[in-house]
C-alpha cells in the first residue's frame, strides 16, 4: 500500500513539474533540434522582427558590411532557426543554432563581402523558422557601394 501511495505521489509531482514547462526537443538520437521543431508544426511559436529591412548607406567597396536583425520569440514555445540561406555568396549569415525562449530575443548577423560589388546594392537572406506566423521571414539590406575614387569625390 505504501508502494502505491509513493508511486501516485512521485507520478503526480512529475505531473505538476511538468506543466507549463516549454517543450524541448533536445534528444539522444543525433537529431537536430531545430529539425524536429521544424516538424511539430502543432506547437509552432511566433517570432516579431524588430526590423526586416536595413540600410547600410554608403561603403567603400572591398570593406565589409556588417547588418544586424533583432527579433523577439514572442510565442509560448522554443523558437528555432533551421536555416538561414543568403541571396548570393557574398553574403554571410550568422545566426542563433540553440533554442530562443518565449519572451527571449536573439539576432542574426549578416556580413556582405563587397569586394567586386559597385554600385546600389540589394540582398536578401531567407530565414526558416518554426513559427506559426510566418516559416519563410525576408530580411533586405541595402546601400551604396562605391570605388575608392568615387567616394573621394
Amino acid at each position: 500500500m505504501n508502494r502505491i501511495i509513493l508511486s501516485l505521489f512521485f507520478s503526480f509531482c512529475f505531473l505538476l513539474a511538468c506543466r507549463d514547462k516549454v517543450k524541448t526537443y533536445e534528444n539522444d538520437l543525433g537529431i537536430d533540434p531545430a529539425v524536429v521543431a521544424q516538424i511539430d508544426t502543432a506547437n509552432y511559436t511566433t517570432i516579431e522582427w524588430m526590423e526586416t529591412v536595413k540600410d547600410f548607406g554608403i561603403a567603400k567597396e572591398g570593406d565589409s558590411v556588417f547588418v544586424t536583425f533583432r527579433f523577439k520569440n514572442t510565442g509560448r514555445g522554443e523558437l528555432y532557426i533551421s536555416e538561414v540561406l543568403s541571396s548570393c555568396g557574398c553574403t554571410v549569415a550568422d545566426y542563433p543554432r540553440h533554442a530562443v525562449l518565449p519572451g527571449e530575443s536573439g539576432e542574426i548577423k549578416a556580413t556582405f563581402n563587397s569586394h567586386g560589388n559597385t554600385g546600389f546594392i540589394h540582398k536578401e537572406i531567407t530565414v526558416t523558422t518554426n513559427t506559426s506566423n510566418k516559416i519563410k521571414q525576408l530580411l533586405s539590406f541595402k546601400g551604396e557601394v562605391r570605388d575608392s575614387l568615387s567616394l573621394s569625390r
